[in-house]
């Protein structure tokens, strides 16, 4: 404890003078990781340990392979399968760079790509809709992902992964002086706090609850609870994590809400991923688990959005056939 409570107060005051008193958040996005393997999930982990807490300053230049580092085993890297279905060392690592940059791209032309690739028509991961907002690095290859920040503030990145989503907020810093400060060790700096709520929050729905979750009136499962949220009811994200917790709204009441209870519902997709069964889910005439079936659709199938939500289900289309599924089956 001697040698590190000197270390952690140099960050501390090194974070003060960078940062200075005020800080806000910019923007966040998200992927869906619903599905994904143990070994992805480790991939994915490690990418956002060496992200997170990461500074880039005004006019500096990012490197994602330098910061991540190279995809080996050495560096805690396993075999998982990447963006086109083949298994890699570090598979999963693309998905962290494209939730970096679609977060990135919610600050418009203030942010320069000098190096970026997608991926081919091969693509078969469903964390993006559409291959355009793909990211593909390759640490042995040579294909990176670099940008420069020319955006009015030095950019913190904060990501972290909850339940089946993975989440990169961006948060802009005045530095006290002029001079651009370096990245710190990725993963060890402290978060600067935030005074202003994300421009974008997400929509979550109740998932892995019999009946219902509890909404706390503070980040903890032994806190008051607010309200009882049902099974398949909608809550608002409103861009805050505390630990395992998201802060969140619903029905009025502001609150938290395990992570582990709540997914990604984004249903203005144009297409959705049939996910969470073991072989096939049933399309239905009507938005009830009763009524008549139209047709099975296979895991991993899609299905065209209709963009009609009913309760529990949302309306798609598949095979010539309109019907509706219950939301907990379908991703982006």
């Amino acid at each position: 404890m001697k040698r590190i409570i000197p270390v952690l107060l140099a960050i501390c005051l090194c974070m003060s003078a960078c940062f200075g008193a005020s800080a806000s958040v910019l923007t966040l996005g998200s992927t869906s990781t619903a599905n994904g393997s143990e070994a992805l999930y480790q991939n994915i982990d490690r990418a956002i340990s060496a992200l997170d807490g990461a500074v880039i300053a005004k006019g500096q230049t990012f490197s994602f392979n330098e910061t991540v580092g190279a995809r080996t085993e050495g560096n805690g890297f396993v075999s998982a399968p990447n963006g086109n279905g083949v298994r890699v060392i570090g598979g999963g690592v693309s998905q962290v760079a494209a939730t970096l940059y679609m977060a990135l791209r919610e600050l418009g032309e203030s942010i320069a790509y000098e190096e970026r690739h997608t991926f081919g028509a091969a693509f078969k991961a469903g964390y993006a809709q559409n291959v355009a907002d793909t990211v593909l690095t390759d640490y042995a290859r040579g294909l990176d992902f670099r940008f420069t920040n020319g955006h009015t503030e030095n950019l913190a990145i904060s990501m972290w992964r909850s339940g089946n989503v993975l989440f990169c907020q961006l948060t802009g810093t005045e530095a006290a002086s002029a001079q651009p400060t370096a990245s710190p060790e990725p993963g060890a700096s402290p978060k600067p706090e935030a005074s202003a709520q994300p421009t974008h929050s997400g929509t979550f729905y109740t998932v892995n609850a019999d009946n219902y979750i509890n909404l706390r009136a503070s980040a903890s499962s032994q806190a008051e609870v607010l309200a009882e949220v049902p099974r398949g009811e909608s809550v608002r994200f409103l861009g805050e994590k505390d630990g395992e917790f998201l802060r969140v709204e619903y029905a009025g009441k502001t609150g938290y809400a395990h992570g582990d209870y709540l997914r990604l519902r984004e249903t203005d997709a144009e297409t959705l991923t049939v996910v969470n069964c073991r072989e096939s889910v049933t399309l239905r005439k009507e938005p009830s688990t009763s009524a008549e079936a139209l047709a099975s659709v296979p895991l991993g199938s899609q299905v065209h959005n209709l963009r009609d939500a009913e309760g529990e289900f949302i309306k798609v289309e598949y095979n010539g056939k309109a019907g509706y599924i219950l939301a907990e089956y379908l991703s982006v």
